[in-house]
C-alpha cells in the first residue's frame, strides 16, 4: 500500500510547526579564564571587549577590563580572587564600569560597583552614573 503525499500537505504541516518556534535568540560573547594572579584575570575569547567594560564571571563576580591585548584581556577583579579559577566562563556586560553619584551617596560606604557596605540599606533617590 503506497501513500501519495502532496507537496502542499507537507508545506502546511511544516508551516504549522514553524509557527510555534520561538526565534528570539540572543548573541552573547563568552570568554574563559586563562590565569588568575594578584587580583588580575587573563581572559581568552572576548575579542570585542572595550576598555573599562564590566565583565561577569559565571559565579557572579565582576571585573573591569583594563588591558586589551591581541589574544587576551587583563581584567581587575572586583571580588575574591580565590573564587576565580582557570577555565571559568566570563561574559561581557556591554556596560562601562561606573558608580552612582548624587546627594544620597554622601557619607555612604560602597564597594566599587556602588553597592552599600555600611549597613544603612539601599541608596534611594536620584543619581547619575559616572564612569570609573
Amino acid at each position: 500500500m503506497s501513500q501519495n503525499i502532496k507537496a502542499s500537505e507537507v508545506s502546511d504541516i511544516l508551516l504549522k510547526q514553524l509557527k510555534g518556534i520561538d526565534i528570539n535568540a540572543q548573541w552573547e560573547e563568552i570568554g574563559y579564564v586563562l590565569q588568575v594572579s594578584d587580583g588580575v584575570a587573563r581572559i581568552f575569547g572576548l575579542d570585542n571587549c572595550e576598555a573599562g567594560e564590566l565583565l561577569q564571571f559565571e559565579n557572579g563576580i565582576m571585573a573591569v577590563a583594563m588591558n586589551l591585548e591581541e589574544d587576551n584581556v587583563g581584567a581587575v577583579l572586583l571580588g575574591p580572587t580565590d573564587q576565580i579559577s582557570e577555565g571559568m566562563r566570563v561574559s561581557r556586560t556591554k556596560r562601562i564600569a561606573s558608580i552612582p553619584v548624587g546627594e544620597k551617596m554622601l557619607g555612604r560606604v560602597v564597594d566599587p560597583l556602588g553597592v552599600p557596605l555600611d549597613g544603612l540599606g539601599s541608596i534611594e533617590g536620584e543619581y547619575i552614573d559616572m564612569p570609573l
